[in-house]
């Protein structure tokens, strides 16, 4: 009897069911892997439309002269927040052929919560957050040690980093600036003998960001990282000074570029690779100092 009665069907029925034969045969599941303009146009219903093979929202859209991103924005709690991942028996809100003005486009990546914060998302990555942030990887790092910890390659999802704003952040300002207090401590973050050899240091070397922190060896007090980043001739520069300089700087021992040099020994040697440049001491010379006479 089906048979039958499909015979007695009016003749332009079978063309509207080859141009349905003749559409793509693409599974909805699918659809985040191909762009949202390729489905052919579903028929229009305004009000709800029921979600079927190969439908997609450009699709849909066409069909009830509106935006795929108004449909998207309309059900998003039933789509959910990837406008591609339609499903099959979906049943969609669509306001019809003029009733649904189009929406804001579906949420672009995370960006910083504030003008001088950022959020870790998954995937990201120094380098990558520095660039969006125009600053460096290095100063990235040294505004963010206590958050980050020593290894700039190991981020976590949900940090909060200070990225200090969209604006362009030159590593140094001014020399000016630069011959002030380290950036991101105070002096007197270092013992009272201390702070005197550490404004020293970066004053005449132009060290902007020196670094200390709870932990530091041999202690906070006495430990200062010169932050030179890539300029290897100024680590150099400095740590040879430090070394010239120790009996009255009162420096206990100096380490640079994966090695330490010892003033009771006098003499430099190879130390274990710790993972990272940072960790390695390729960017800063770490300074110990004695403890007060």
């Amino acid at each position: 009897m089906l048979k039958h009665h499909a015979e007695r069907q009016p003749r332009p029925a079978r063309a509207s069911a080859r141009a349905a034969m003749a559409r793509p045969a693409m599974v909805v599941a699918a659809a985040a892997a191909v762009s949202l303009m390729i489905a052919a146009p579903a028929q229009a219903h305004p009000g709800e439309h029921t979600v079927g093979p190969g439908d997609t929202l450009s699709g849909l859209a066409d069909a009830h002269d509106t935006s795929w991103q108004a449909i998207h924005a309309e059900n998003r709690d039933t789509i959910g927040p990837d406008p591609h991942a339609l499903q099959v028996g979906q049943v969609l809100d669509i306001g019809g052929s003029g009733s649904a003005p189009p929406a804001p486009s579906a949420p672009a990546p995370s960006a910083p919560e504030a003008s001088g914060e950022y959020v870790v998302q998954p995937g990201d990555t120094l380098e990558g957050i520095a660039a969006r942030h125009g600053t460096t990887s290095q100063q990235l790092h040294a505004r963010n040690r206590d958050v980050i910890g020593p290894d700039p390659d190991v981020l976590r999802s949900g940090q909060r980093l200070t990225v200090g704003g969209s604006a362009p952040a030159p590593e140094r300002a001014s020399r000016s600036a630069a011959r002030s207090t380290p950036s991101t401590a105070a002096y007197d973050a270092w013992d009272p003998h201390v702070r005197p050899a550490v404004e020293e240091i970066a004053t005449r070397f132009d060290v902007s960001t020196v670094l200390t922190r709870p932990g530091h060896s041999p202690t906070q007090g006495r430990a200062a990282d010169f932050m030179v980043y890539d300029d290897r001739a100024k680590g150099d520069a400095l740590s040879q000074y430090t070394i010239d300089n120790a009996a009255r700087l009162g420096v206990e021992y100096v380490i640079w570029q994966q090695r330490i040099y010892t003033v009771s020994s006098g003499s430099w040697r190879a130390m274990e690779d710790r993972g990272s440049p940072t960790a390695n001491h390729m960017d800063h010379p770490h300074v110990a100092f004695r403890p007060a006479p």
